[in-house]
């Protein structure tokens, strides 16, 4: 199945998918985190992106090698059409999304699930403030339209809150993912039946 793992700036995306890159399947199917193409210089504590020029990424969306591709802050983000062939092979696989993009996403593949990691606005504030990027102002206007969006309306969503430890949070994650596959799997061996 493909997921995707969309939530407010600040709430602890690239750390979740870091932890899932990290973890021990033992033997079971390992969850595949997609890179990101962005047109953003890679910066130090930032996600492990793939550095595009505006020029190059263009190139490679009007080539169609991208599966979904969006802008946000300036920035052009694109998840390669190699996570098809992921899915194929049998992986689980989950993306670091956009929640603009959602409906966008879901029109191109439609059977895509939704993780919603959230957290309270205490929390959120105080590590946008620890984070540093952004004005006082900036801040508050993100906070703001973050309590606009509403996930519980959307379809196959799972909603994560992170107010826990990093750790916690990835573990309830890894263990959504993995429940959706053992139901999955239950769900396909009782379609399959002996017509008389």
């Amino acid at each position: 199945m493909l997921y995707f793992l969309v939530g407010p700036s600040g709430v602890g995306k690239d750390s979740v998918l870091d932890m899932i890159k990290r973890h021990d399947f033992d033997n079971k199917q390992p969850i595949i985190v997609a890179h990101r193409y962005i047109t953003r210089t890679l910066r130090q504590n930032d996600e492990n992106h793939i550095e595009l020029t505006r020029t190059d990424f263009k190139s490679r969306k009007e080539s169609g090698l991208f599966l979904f591709h969006w802008k946000s802050h300036g920035y052009r983000y694109g998840i390669g059409k190699e996570v098809l062939l992921w899915l194929e092979a049998g992986h689980d696989v989950i993306i670091n999304g956009s929640r603009k993009y959602i409906h966008e996403a879901r029109g191109i593949y439609p059977d895509l699930k939704i993780i919603w990691l959230t957290v309270s606005e205490e929390i959120l504030r105080e590590r946008l403030i620890q984070r540093g990027r952004e004005s006082k102002k900036e801040i508050e206007a993100r906070i703001a339209r973050t309590l606009t969006l509403n996930p519980s309306k959307l379809r196959s969503s799972v909603i994560i809150y992170n107010n826990q430890s990093i750790d916690k949070t990835a573990e309830e994650v890894i263990h959504s993912i993995e429940n959706a596959r053992v139901y999955e799997e239950e769900v396909s061996n009782k379609g399959v039946g002996i017509c008389v």
